[in-house]
């Protein structure tokens, strides 16, 4: 992973107080905790808390509105067979729904690239195309942690401009007057702090 940044006291403590704030705006954790034992309810509840935010991280990978839709489908689907595995001390429950999302993303974007690939030899496509290969795929509890550790090293203002975009599907403009802050410094923030997340992830 990236080198760990040296934060202060006080800045440690500010972007785990941001992390909070903005990780668990409704409980999102009891509702998993009720689908687990088989609450249709909570299921859907947690679906109309959270489908926004994971539609916008679907299309963000995607770039396609259909594909987003389906892969959501398809992780809702596994949220409800696999709400028992999460561990609330491992990672918030945002995290751990963004974990899923991302790793069905991840697996559309391969078979778009083995489809693609099928019917195209150009060696100039197949390099456009390609997809790098990751490390044996890890649990999605392992995920959705290393995911709360590499925001966590980013710097305050990063961390939660990444959160409140990816998590709560605001748009830089809605960033902007959310955070009081210029919107060319939001692009920024979001711009810097998605690289340093990728190449932590990555690591």
């Amino acid at each position: 992973m990236l080198e760990s940044r040296r934060f202060t006291t006080g800045e440690t403590q500010r972007t785990m107080d941001l992390a909070q704030q903005v990780f668990q705006p409704d409980s999102p954790a009891e509702l998993l905790a009720a689908t687990a034992r088989g609450d249709r309810q909570a299921f859907a509840e947690l679906y109309q808390l959270t489908h926004r935010r994971l539609y916008a991280i679907a299309l963000a990978l995607l770039r396609q509105p259909d594909a987003a839709e389906d892969v959501v489908q398809e992780a809702y689907l596994a949220i409800w067979r696999t709400a028992g595995q999460y561990q609330a001390g491992r990672a918030p429950a945002l995290v751990w729904l963004m974990a899923i999302v991302r790793h069905r993303a991840i697996e559309a974007l391969r078979q778009r690239r083995r489809r693609v690939l099928e019917v195209c030899a150009d060696p100039l496509a197949e390099e456009a195309l390609q997809i790098p290969d990751p490390q044996p795929a890890p649990s999605v509890d392992h995920l959705a942690h290393a995911i709360q550790e590499c925001l966590q090293r980013l710097s305050a203002d990063q961390s939660q401009a990444i959160a409140l975009a990816f998590f709560h599907g605001l748009s830089h403009e809605e960033l902007a007057a959310r955070l009081k802050t210029p919107l060319g410094t939001v692009k920024s923030w979001v711009r810097r702090g998605l690289s340093q997340l990728k190449g932590c992830l990555e690591s």
